[in-house]
């Protein structure tokens, strides 16, 4: 099974529905929104799953901020919920124009895929910012193992056999891998956020979470 489908099969689960918005991405957004115009936003969510932080735009009073997902699934589900404009593809090719968003999230989606294509999705994001548009995202950790099982391809980049999403490619990032990736960016500042089971000190959910601005 290809990691596409494995996502399309993911997203026919009821489960995949995810209501509420990442804590730690409301923290960073709250105040560098607070200097905006809500109503003039041009905001976009890559890899935007089922819509939680579409949700979230809407919430603030961004009008139209448009998803984007590799599965159709998913993209159904938002239309349904939240009535936005949903786009199917990945970062790896953005459907949007140069300097068009002053904001773009891709939380939980740019490290499920080859380490090789880190820093073409960055590239794109980074065209289609506007000169201090701003992106919000989130790279798995190596501190992860929760994820981090089934087969090695090398280089900390693996094909889980997790069974939610199992045959999906998954990249691991550290430290000195994420400032490489963001250097581009006129600026930037990560964090990292972990967290272990209810019962399973050994499954280790770790992220690193960013901001980039162009």
């Amino acid at each position: 099974m290809s990691s596409e489908r494995a996502w399309e099969r993911h997203y026919t689960r009821g489960k995949s529905v995810l209501a509420h918005p990442d804590e730690n991405l409301v923290r960073m957004l709250a105040p560098w929104l607070a200097e905006k115009d809500m109503s003039r936003l041009a905001a976009a969510d890559i890899g935007c799953g089922t819509g939680r932080h579409l949700r979230l735009f809407l919430e603030y009073g961004i009008p139209s901020p448009a998803g984007l997902d590799t599965s159709a699934n998913a993209l159904a589900v938002c239309r349904d919920l939240y009535h936005v404009p949903v786009l199917r593809g990945d970062a790896r090719a953005l459907p949007f124009k140069e300097g068009s968003l002053d904001l773009a999230v891709a939380w939980g989606s740019l490290h499920y895929t080859i380490k090789e294509d880190l820093p073409v999705m960055l590239a794109q994001i980074r065209r289609a910012l506007k000169a201090g548009g701003r992106l919000f995202a989130t790279l798995r950790n190596s501190r992860d193992t929760y994820l981090k099982k089934g087969t090695h391809r090398g280089n900390d980049v693996w094909v889980t056999d997790l069974a939610d999403i199992e045959h999906s490619v998954v990249s691991f990032y550290a430290e000195e891998e994420v400032r490489s990736a963001l250097a581009p960016f006129a600026r930037f500042a990560y964090g990292m956020m972990e967290r272990t089971l209810p019962g399973d000190m050994n499954a280790r959910i770790a992220h690193w979470y960013f901001w980039a601005e162009r």
